[in-house]
């Protein structure tokens, strides 16, 4: 379906604007009470897309004006291939038009979340939105219902052919479109249907007074969700201990609201699943990207076939430690914490651009290099500011992407992540038209993840000292632990209760608790002790308000792995693979995409692939920490 690029690279956190952080750096502060403070070389430039609110203004009502045109097309794109590729143009024009206002608008309410301007324009975004997606929503039925030999014809018209993908696409999602009356009730709905998420989104960033408590230092700290893992990150447990149930707490406080919201979501789902001809909601997800079952299933069985690997994980962290239980909050704080620094931007940006040159070569170097110079990033955190991470933009514009920068290295291998994400979609428009610039999720998180592993590498080069390398090790560990153990077990979650609602089970704040704990206990096994709080961690995930997209991190990572694998082995043709895939953008199906770039996912070895790497770095880290013990 025609729909909205609404996270061209699914790195969006959706989380609180972080609070004040500890200077670190050359630049030294790292948290600003106004934006006005920070320089404008650390500052986005939003202007290159509007010059100004009302430039945008304008634009909103140009595009507005143009809404009814779109019905000039209604009932008539089977006449010819004249009318089939005016229609197609002109629906994806207002797209594109439409793009432009959703990112200005996005963009200039994350510089500042209690923006009431920036906020009006997103509300009345929203708006047109709908009646922009209500317009188009008739072109898919009616271009199924095509004849198949007036739709070949059609196709092999000059003037058609440039939207071949796209029809391919169509015909092969055929049975599963209604009449064009139906299709536009459903996108009339698209309005109801951001409630469950504008309700969870009300709560978490507005109406929730997120606790206090007393760090390391003695000093009063707010613990909002955007400042949890740093929390959990500290060494003294005290102080990770009360962070951690202070959040939680509060979350469990509000779970019977967020158990409704989270509800509405799983309703959502099945009303469009039921509407389009599926049994489980799961089933459509994969039918929109044309993406076998047969990938969860290998990703879900190599995580249980390899529980024994994990739960030895958390047996030596709680030995290095030295705790007599471990708890959810011990599993995040580095082994090695002798080995932390702090790092500057520039500085951190400057051996990125190193690594990505001698890696990737000139055309990636170049493009990096323009992101800083040209101001695509927002590096600093601010008051108002949205916290968490992304990479983001529209079609005519740069990629923009959104740092809350903390000194650490953990904030370098975020910037090479987010960086991977911004050079996918600056390649991918610069090489595909509009309507083929729009990725899979499935293959968006490929390129940041490939690029963290490759810069893993990088960095154990540079170092000959068994403390950072123990350092760079569990950081890599951590990597696994978030972005491919992490979003299966999160995966399980949101799959488990869809087939919960699907059997006409409640979602209560008890029926999901319990699912949560189970996952818990069976991921991290019997030595971990469960604290009542972490059952309410569910609340916590904006990412379940973005249907089954959660596993799309860890195929992601296993193809980043795999990629990365070939860059490591020398094979001289990976790097070459790899920058053409990321030139696709949407132009073919994912599964086809990765196979450009050298990988086939349907092999189960590219998922275990990840599980052995996990226990070779397991086998290092627990040799070098048990020599450093003595």
């Amino acid at each position: 379906m025609i729909r909205l690029r609404s996270s061209i690279a699914a790195c969006l956190l959706l989380l609180l604007a972080a609070g004040p952080l500890a200077a670190a750096g050359d630049e030294g502060i790292v948290y600003y009470e106004s934006r006005s403070e920070i320089p404008l070389k650390y500052q986005w430039s939003i202007t290159d897309i509007f010059p100004s609110v009302e430039a945008f203004n304008d634009a909103f009502g140009e595009l507005e004006a143009r809404v009814p045109g779109m019905e000039t097309y209604k009932g008539r794109l089977g006449e010819s291939p004249e009318t089939l590729a005016a229609g197609l143009g002109y629906a994806f024009d207002l797209i594109e038009r439409l793009m432009e206002l959703q990112v200005y608008s996005g963009q200039y309410r994350d510089m500042d979340t209690d923006n009431a301007e920036a906020n009006e324009l997103n509300r009345r975004f929203d708006v047109l939105a709908a009646r922009v997606m209500q317009a188009v929503s008739f072109l898919e039925a009616e271009i199924a219902m095509i004849p198949s030999g007036d739709l070949d014809r059609f196709r092999a018209d000059a003037r058609v052919k440039t939207y071949d993908h796209y029809i391919d696409n169509i015909a092969r999602k055929k049975a599963h479109y209604r009449s064009a009356e139906v299709e536009e009730v459903l996108a009339s709905a698209s309005l109801l249907a951001g409630a469950p998420y504008d309700a969870y989104a009300g709560l978490v960033y507005t109406d929730i007074e997120w606790p206090v408590v007393t760090d390391e230092n003695g000093e009063e700290m707010t613990v909002s969700p955007a400042l949890y893992y740093s929390f959990v990150s500290k060494q003294d447990r005290r102080v990770r201990r009360d962070a951690a149930l202070a959040l939680f707490g509060a979350y469990s406080s509000f779970a019977n609201t967020f158990a409704s919201t989270f509800n509405g979501q799983v309703q959502r789902n099945l009303f469009y699943a039921r509407n389009r001809g599926f049994e489980r909601a799961i089933d459509q997800r994969m039918f929109e990207d044309n993406i076998p079952y047969e990938v969860i299933e290998t990703l879900v069985g190599t995580v249980h076939d390899n529980y024994p690997a994990i739960h030895r994980y958390a047996a030596l962290r709680k030995e290095i430690l030295g705790v007599d239980e471990f708890h959810v909050y011990d599993l995040y704080v580095s082994l090695v914490p002798d080995a932390e620094r702090t790092i500057g931007f520039d500085e951190a940006y400057d051996m990125a651009l190193d690594f990505w040159k001698k890696t990737y070569g000139d055309e990636y170097y170049r493009v990096a290099k323009k992101a800083r110079d040209e101001r695509w990033i927002d590096v600093y955190a601010a008051k108002g500011k949205r916290g968490g991470a992304y990479s983001w933009g529209s079609y005519n514009s740069h990629p923009y992407l959104l740092l809350n920068w903390g000194g650490t290295l953990e904030d370098v291998f975020t910037l090479v992540h987010e960086m991977g994400h911004s050079i996918h979609t600056y390649l991918t428009n610069e090489n595909q038209p509009f309507h083929d610039s729009e990725y899979s999720s499935f293959v968006a998180e490929v390129a940041a993840v490939a690029s963290e592993a490759l810069f893993l590498d990088y960095m154990l080069e540079k170092t000959d000292d068994d403390a950072e390398r123990l350092y760079l090790l569990n950081m890599y560990m951590g990597n696994i632990t978030g972005t491919f153990l992490r979003q299966i077990f999160f995966h399980e979650f949101e799959e488990r209760a869809h087939a919960m609602a699907e059997r006409g089970e409640a979602l209560t704040e008890e029926s999901l608790g319990n699912l949560y704990a189970d996952l818990w206990k069976d991921y991290y096994g019997p030595g971990l002790v469960l604290d009542d709080e972490f059952r309410a961690g569910w609340a916590r995930i904006p990412h379940f308000y973005r249907t089954f997209y959660v596993w799309n991190y860890a195929t992601s990572f296993a193809a980043g792995e795999a990629i990365a694998g070939r860059v490591r082995a020398g094979d001289r043709g990976a790097v070459d693979d790899y920058i053409a895939m990321l030139k696709l953008g949407g132009s073919v199906y994912p599964m086809d995409a990765l196979r450009r770039g050298g990988v086939e996912m349907t092999d189960p070895k590219v998922i275990q692939t990840v599980m052995i790497r996990y226990e070779e770095t397991l086998d290092k880290m627990t040799e070098l920490l048990r020599k450093r013990k003595g």
